[in-house]
């Protein structure tokens, strides 16, 4: 009996709270009319305005119009014309400038002459040349074109009998390049490397670079040259660009290759013998540490 009053009054804070937190929604549901109370509804009536003159006609379902066809036009391949109107012949007019400076796509420039030396060239000893085309070489921080001959560059082709086209100028290049070797060879040269690429005589020990690739038909020579024999020769001969492409490129020679140890002899075929096993100290091993 104790426990009732408590009872109702959990009752009662509950409706409160419930009528509290359901009133706000239900203000804002429609309210229904009283009753005895009498609400007409009249309907509006929602009608085009009429046209101002008064003649518009009323609106009725559009039927789909039949396609209208029209006429083809006969093309004369001999005097075509866009509109159909044009009865002279068409006039080509001149390209509009390009919108930019790299509108149009123009060849490479061709690369500037080789320099000939000043009267300060000596002749210097260049190490380690390689050679770039049959030609051309570079060492010791020169770029020098042989003299009194014109070079040939890789990418040059030539035509053997039966019209087989080969890479004589990767064959000549390769030819030059295995010939030297990178040995030392004598140029005539400034005292400082230019930047620019110099034309001067150059030596492999006592034969001239110029001479061995005319003479071996890998260069032709220059106009005015003393060299001109040289080439017909290696021409009758059919040596070089001048023959038939050879069976492989030619190949180094004589050419050793070093080793991780610095020896330059060729590798030997024979298997070498096994190292002998290191044998093991007399004296015993130290003690751990305490």
């Amino acid at each position: 009996m104790r426990q009732l009053p408590l009872y109702i009054l959990t009752i009662l804070v509950g409706v409160c709270l419930a009528s509290i937190f359901i009133a706000p929604f239900y203000a804002g549901l429609p309210s229904v009319g009283l009753s005895g109370q009498n609400v007409t509804i009249s309907p509006e009536s929602f009608q085009m305005p009429d046209d101002a003159d008064g003649d518009a006609p009323p609106l009725q379902d559009a039927a789909p119009s039949a396609p209208q066809t029209t006429a083809a036009r006969q093309v004369d391949p001999d005097g075509f014309s866009v509109t159909g109107k044009e009865t002279g012949p068409l006039q080509r007019i001149e390209p509009r400038q390009p919108l930019s400076d790299i509108g149009h796509a123009s060849p490479p420039a061709p690369p500037p002459p080789p320099v000939p030396v000043d009267t300060t060239a000596r002749p210097k000893l260049l190490y380690r040349p390689v050679a770039t085309a049959a030609g051309t070489v570079e060492a010791s921080g020169y770029r020098i074109a042989i003299e009194g001959i014109n070079v040939v560059p890789p990418e040059e082709t030539c035509t053997a009998d039966g019209a087989a086209v080969w890479p004589c100028g990767m064959a000549a290049r390769t030819a030059f390049r295995n010939w030297l070797r990178s040995r030392a060879i004598e140029c005539n040269v400034p005292d400082q490397p230019q930047d620019a690429l110099v034309s001067t005589q150059c030596k492999l020990g006592t034969t001239d670079l110029a001479a061995w690739l005319v003479d071996n038909g890998w260069a032709r020579a220059s106009d005015g040259s003393p060299l001109a024999a040289n080439m017909k020769k290696a021409e009758e001969a059919r040596l070089g660009i001048f023959g038939s492409p050879p069976p492989s490129l030619p190949a180094a020679v004589d050419l050793p290759s070093p080793g991780l140890s610095g020896d330059l002899s060729p590798p030997s075929a024979e298997p070498q013998p096994a190292p002998l096993p290191v044998p093991a100290p007399d004296a015993p091993f130290p003690p751990k540490p305490q």
